[in-house]
């Protein structure tokens, strides 16, 4: 009698525990809901001589470009970037890597929480297992 009356406190524990974890929110879903324009790459100053004689970058004062760099289908590709659009790029970058960031952080804990459901689930079923035995 009594060691029906501990497996039932162990049963409802569980089943609470799974369902707090099935309630509680995975995570912050913000950075996906926005409506921002993401652009994957990287945005940085290119500097590079253009090997005429006369030139100031012949001295060391190299000629400087703003681009955005990707990998498209395994190949990286280089855009310049006009001198107006380099902040809004820029935005543009770091809020994909942010997207990218909190993607694997979901991920992540979605999996956790996955494993932690299925390990309660399985303590659940040997209890219940027990029970009829």
């Amino acid at each position: 009698m009594i060691d029906m009356q501990i497996r039932s406190r162990q049963l409802s524990r569980l089943k609470q525990e799974l369902i707090q974890l099935r309630d509680s929110p995975v995570h912050d879903l913000a950075v996906f809901l926005s409506n921002r324009p993401l652009v994957k790459g990287s945005v940085y100053p290119l500097r590079r001589k253009c090997f005429k004689p006369s030139c100031r970058c012949a001295r060391g004062a190299l000629h400087e470009t703003v681009v955005l760099t990707a990998s498209i289908e395994g190949k990286t590709r280089l855009w310049t970037i006009p001198e107006d659009r380099i902040p809004a790029v820029r935005l543009q970058t770091e809020a994909y890597r942010r997207f990218r960031r909190a993607r694997a952080v979901y991920i992540q804990e979605a999996t956790h929480r996955q494993e932690k459901m299925l390990r309660l689930i399985d303590a659940i079923l040997q209890i219940r297992t027990q029970q009829q035995s």
